[in-house]
């Protein structure tokens, strides 16, 4: 039951979502954790907050929204933009991340990686549930909705509209960027396909948290998807001499799984709900199958859009940017979806350096832990690390979607945790 609560608790974090009265949901779980801290501690520990790492990923956000401040400042441009509001945001989630910290590793300080791992992927399975109800069942979908005003105006505007499905989530964040966190809970996922002791990842267990966190990515995008692939990928790289062992004791739990999916496809569904996945959500998921079997090109239209979201910038762009987001087409150039357009149009290759050096606090200290003891795990966060730059690419990432990088900091903490916990217990034991 504990476990269950700090999955609650991260979960309210994480996906951020509107709460009438509390405003989001973020507030909700600070004040869980306050009852609960004075509940059982009769204090609030506010320790996490002077702990380095997170006090340099804090210290680095304020910076990061002066830095941006700053930008739209000698620009003369909105000085409450879209980024700026973002990067606020990020600082309050991530905030909230660290006030629940001792809550969400409490008893579990040797093994608190592994222990937030575990939460962030139930996390997304338990999104994931909520996100297949909702398109199930549509009066739960239609509320979800109603929770996110401005989507649910636009979507009253064009009641036609096919990707309906993408909204129906209990999440402030959506399409694109819930999509993208998605591949980060893969990547987790198969991170912790590596360590054989968690008892909460063993058996059925596993495969309903991989089947519902897939789930939740097919109903919210396809960016995730390369998540799956990049997190797939270490996996078979570090466990390469040990995969005819994993499908010999697997292989029952991957045939009973596909014939009960196939079982409640055709006979659990109804043909109006087969029909609404065949007509829906297949060909947006699975666009790529789709073209190929038409066209005969593995290819998705999107990324083939993505191409003319970049294009020449000036040279003054680049060294200094205009203030403005190349998104909704402001300023001198076109409307850009793209991460990178918008970054450099905001504030040039001065503003992308230092969202990579921002980006580089997460996993510089648990990357030096790592080295000469843990080859997996550097490996991992070398992905992480990757990912988000390669999600920069469909849209605005780096630095701004606290989804993201509040696992990075729960992950990066949790690891450096874990390691001063055993040190100190083998120096004790030794």
């Amino acid at each position: 039951m504990k476990f269950l609560f700090k999955v609650i608790i991260l979960f309210l974090i994480l996906f951020n979502f509107r709460v009438p009265v509390f405003y989001n949901s973020a507030f909700v779980s600070m004040l869980l954790c306050t009852f609960y801290y004075i509940g059982k501690r009769g204090t609030i520990p506010f320790t996490c907050f002077y702990q380095r790492y997170n006090a340099v990923i804090l210290i680095g956000t304020l910076i990061l929204a002066f830095v941006v401040f700053l930008i739209t400042f000698l620009h003369q441009t909105d000085v409450m933009g879209t980024r700026e509001k973002r990067i606020w945001v990020e600082f309050m989630m991530l905030g909230a991340t660290v006030f629940a910290l001792p809550l969400l590793i409490e008893g579990k300080e040797s093994t608190a990686f592994e222990e937030l791992a575990l939460i962030i992927c139930y996390a997304f399975a338990i999104q994931g549930v909520i996100d297949f109800a909702a398109y199930l069942y549509t009066p739960l979908g239609d509320f979800l909705i109603r929770l996110k005003p401005y989507d649910a105006m636009q979507l009253d505007e064009n009641p036609e509209f096919m990707e309906r499905f993408r909204y129906s989530n209990l999440s402030g964040t959506r399409l694109v960027e819930l999509t993208a966190s998605f591949g980060v809970a893969f990547i987790v996922f198969f991170w912790v396909q590596l360590k054989s002791n968690l008892p909460l990842m063993k058996g059925w267990k596993k495969y309903f948290i991989f089947c519902f966190i897939f789930i939740g990515t097919t109903l919210s995008g396809r960016t995730g998807f390369i998540g799956l692939l990049m997190g797939l990928g270490g996996w078979v790289f570090f466990s390469f001499n040990r995969i005819f062992i994993f499908f010999k004791k697997n292989v029952s739990y991957i045939v009973v799984s596909s014939l009960l999916i196939l079982f409640v496809y055709f006979f659990v569904f109804t043909e109006k709900q087969r029909q609404s996945f065949s007509d829906e959500v297949f060909p947006f998921a699975f666009e790529w199958y789709y073209n190929y079997e038409d066209y005969g090109k593995l290819e998705v239209n999107s990324m083939e859009a993505t191409q003319y979201h970049y294009y020449y910038l000036y040279d003054e762009t680049l060294l200094k940017g205009h203030g403005l987001e190349a998104y909704g087409g402001h300023g001198p150039y076109p409307h850009s979806d793209a991460g990178y357009t918008n970054t450099l149009v905001f504030g040039g290759i001065p503003l992308l350096l230092c969202l990579i050096i921002y980006q580089c606090l997460y996993f510089v200290r648990p990357i030096s832990i790592a080295l000469n003891r843990d080859r997996v795990s550097i490996g991992f966060f070398i992905l992480l690390f990757l990912y988000i730059f390669i999600a920069e690419i469909k849209a605005p990432m780096v630095g701004s979607l606290h989804v993201i990088e509040v696992m990075y900091l729960a992950l990066g903490f949790g690891y450096i945790i874990q390691y001063h916990s055993q040190k100190e217990q083998n120096e004790l034991t030794g």
